[in-house]
């Protein structure tokens, strides 16, 4: 007997062996048929299927082979979407949970009649989708920044319905932000359809009159301040060249921009962060992202110009560029070392 998870447009059904139908609740078609465990758990470098089920009240217990332990998940069924969250996972070496792991047949298009969604609910989960129509609903949680609490929304609907129970689950979560013009509302916004000029640098308090009237002048009505010149990448230090009481010296700035009808925002790349900034310099914070481990095969010395390691360098990259997520910086202990190329 199935365990089956309502709200007005989604039956979500979970079988005793942890397999799972997506199933639009007006025509009765089932949207993920494979027959597919909802959830694995990652241990000792491999992924481990769920294998069986059970419900009781409001907490789904699951469990995976080659007995890797179980997961309890909190699941709590709101008018137009499901929200999944996980209480607790009893394996030690477990890496990472992906709690939500469902491939449909749709093809995430908003020409379809029914619609899949995932969105995440806090920094605990990750959901590597953009929000919108999906085809496979995936979600995510990782011992390093800690299992309990991820939670996760699960979002079936006709397209049409898409944004605003979109709208609805930002609304009602308590850890996402929220703007009235962005993301589910984004559309709404005639903001988002004008036009803007960016800032490099060279936007002060002694020359925003004259950005001012060149916008007007234009019709543009936003102006963007890029990362790297007129603050700095991470920690979004105004740059002292143009702002040189800091912060208060950029709200001057941005408050002449407001008076005049002109909007303004900050280009962040959040990824980038700028080496001066004090997550890096004088010592790299612990919580920095790495994309790979590897063992040093020798000492280095001072003026070392190869650092020798056991494992394979296959799939590392000296490539950089605009379009390039990569990284050519080593951490050994609190040290920094930045690499020009690879041997594979």
């Amino acid at each position: 007997m199935s365990f089956t998870f309502q709200t007005e447009y989604l039956e979500l059904r979970i079988q005793p062996n942890a397999t799972v139908s997506f199933v639009d609740k007006q025509t009765g078609t089932n949207y993920s048929p494979l027959d597919v465990p909802i959830a694995h758990l990652q241990a000792g470098g491999k992924m481990y299927p769920a294998s069986y089920a059970s419900f009781d009240s409001s907490r789904l217990t699951l469990r995976f082979g080659e007995d890797r332990g179980e997961a309890v998940i909190g699941v709590r069924p709101k008018k137009h979407y499901l929200v999944l969250e996980v209480l607790s996972v009893s394996d030690q070496t477990a890496g990472q949970l992906r709690f939500v792991d469902i491939p449909t047949t749709l093809k995430g298009s908003l020409k379809e009649p029914f619609v899949a969604c995932v969105l995440a609910l806090n920094l605990k989960t990750n959901v590597p989708a953009l929000p919108g129509p999906m085809t496979h609903l995936s979600a995510s949680c990782y011992a390093k920044t800690g299992f309990v609490g991820a939670a996760v929304a699960i979002i079936g609907c006709p397209p049409e319905k898409l944004r605003e129970v979109m709208q609805e689950v930002v609304s009602e979560a308590p850890e996402l932000p929220k703007s009235p013009i962005g993301g589910p509302w984004a559309l709404d916004s005639p903001a988002n359809r004008a036009s803007y000029l960016f800032n490099f640098g060279g936007l002060t308090e002694q020359t925003v009159d004259s950005w001012i009237e060149l916008a007007k002048n234009l019709g543009i009505t936003q102006i963007d301040f890029h990362g790297g010149s007129s603050f700095r990448f991470g920690d979004c230090r105004p740059n002292p060249q143009w702002y040189p009481r800091g912060r208060e010296s950029f709200k001057k700035v941005i408050d002449r921009l407001h008076a005049a009808g002109i909007l303004a925002g900050l280009h962040t790349y959040a990824f980038f962060i700028d080496k001066s900034c004090p997550w890096i310099t004088p010592v790299p914070d612990p919580g920095l992202a790495k994309d790979a481990t590897f063992t040093l095969a020798a000492n280095l010395s001072e003026d070392a110009q190869e650092v020798p390691v056991m494992e394979s360098t296959t799939n590392m990259s000296a490539v950089m560029g605009f379009f390039v997520r990569n990284s050519v910086t080593l951490q050994i202990d609190d040290e920094l070392i930045t690499y020009t190329n690879v041997t594979k």
